[in-house]
């Protein structure tokens, strides 16, 4: 069984934990993990663009000149798409991008994507991360001290508000509690800062859903 190192702020090794068995395999295919991807960006699509079309366009009504007898082509009014001002053809309108995958796909590709961290070792598991109050150059010093980079993702048993607070100040990085996550945001980092206590919590959910 594989093992990582338990680190303190300090970035000094104390000790080491078991990798989870239920997140050292992947659960899910690539297929699965991109199509929840593709689900949660989807979700992230505003959807708000819109064209008018010549019914929506400002005109009389009016025909530009008589049908025939001009030598000009026939004209209906200014409204048409083919004149400048007119409506527009196949335009984008106001729509809702997303669709929604059964839980249990989403459930393999989360199991996925985290055994994929927990196998090439980018899962820092640090001792604990209490935070009195917000604390943002703390919590940046801390994770450089234990190697996770700028742009990590924090991982603790619930949402703290304080870590919270203190990491939204960060570009890149990103702090929740385990039951936030998802596919998107663990791929979004490619290091995951997660508490001891946390990943016990972590194996535990994961089993209750495999």
């Amino acid at each position: 069984m594989s093992t990582l190192e338990v680190k303190n702020t300090k970035g000094e090794k104390v000790g080491q934990v078991d990798i989870p068995p239920v997140l050292s395999q992947p659960a899910g295919s690539e297929a699965t993990v991109a199509e929840v991807v593709r689900m949660y960006q989807a979700k992230r699509r505003r959807g708000t663009a819109s064209t008018r079309t010549r019914k929506d366009v400002a005109s009389s009504g009016r025909k530009p000149w008589r049908q025939k007898g001009t030598g000009r082509a026939r004209a209906g009014d200014r409204s048409s798409p083919i004149w400048r001002g007119g409506g527009v053809i196949f335009g984008p309108h106001p729509r809702d991008f997303s669709f929604s995958v059964p839980k249990k796909v989403k459930r393999q590709a989360l199991k996925s994507v985290l055994a994929m961290r927990f196998h090439k070792k980018q899962v820092i598991v640090v001792d604990s991360l209490e935070f009195s109050e917000p604390r943002t150059a703390e919590l940046a010093a801390i994770l450089d001290r234990i190697g996770a980079g700028k742009n990590a993702l924090v991982v603790t048993t619930s949402r703290e508000r304080n870590l919270h607070l203190s990491a939204r100040n960060l570009p890149g990085v990103e702090a929740m509690g385990i039951r936030e996550l998802n596919t998107l945001v663990v791929l979004s980092h490619p290091a995951v800062v997660i508490t001891r206590e946390a990943l016990e919590h972590l194996q535990q959910w994961m089993e209750k859903i495999a």
